[in-house]
């Protein structure tokens, strides 16, 4: 091989060795980042809440459907407070199961979002519910900063007290549970 074919292959070379290099360090902090969970959860409730005056509850969840080190929520002990542990950007979406199953009045039902035991502005939402066995699904959602160690919980009210009507699970035989309530949080940001 000439002396100039030699230096080719030397040069040729180095470039391979550089451009493998720098894609390393491009491709390697991807692949790393990419391996931890980000802050989410999905909660549920298979239990109706069905409040019996009109005054405001704390909708509980007594499933944790799936949930990583970033979210925390016990389905035993204060089951309506989702927790923060990671500061960031959340999407934050509740949907409840809207429906009543018993008394003859039509009944409005509300679900908010709530922080730190505050109501979270412009996240209302109403449902009606005019018949017995009537089912709607109601949806409360927010993008929200939120702080390591906020408190996030879905928050529901009922126009009529003890008329049967709130967020309602359904079995339906053959099928999966329809939850009262399904819940989620995932860091965006």
């Amino acid at each position: 091989m000439s002396k100039l074919g030699s230096t080719k292959v030397t040069v040729l070379a180095m470039l391979a060795a550089g451009i493998f290099a720098v894609s390393g360090a491009i491709v390697l902090p991807l692949a790393f980042a990419q391996t931890a969970a980000p802050a989410a959860a999905q909660l549920s409730s298979t239990v109706s809440i069905q409040p019996k005056d009109t005054k405001p509850v704390k909708v509980t969840m007594n499933s944790n459907d799936f949930i990583t080190a970033g979210i925390t929520h016990s389905n035993s002990s204060n089951t309506g407070d989702v927790i923060v542990n990671e500061p960031g950007a959340y999407l934050i979406v509740a949907s409840g199961q809207v429906g009543k199953t018993s008394g003859s009045t039509n009944c409005n039902v509300d679900l908010w979002l709530s922080q730190n035991g505050k109501d979270v502005s412009n996240s209302n939402t109403r449902a009606s519910v005019m018949t017995k066995d009537d089912t709607i699904v109601l949806v409360s959602q927010a993008i929200m900063q939120l702080g390591k160690g906020d408190s996030i919980s879905a928050m529901m009210s009922v126009s009529a007290g003890d008329q049967g009507c709130g967020l309602i699970n359904t079995a339906p035989p053959g099928e999966p549970d329809i939850p009262a309530i399904i819940f989620s949080i995932a860091k965006i940001g």
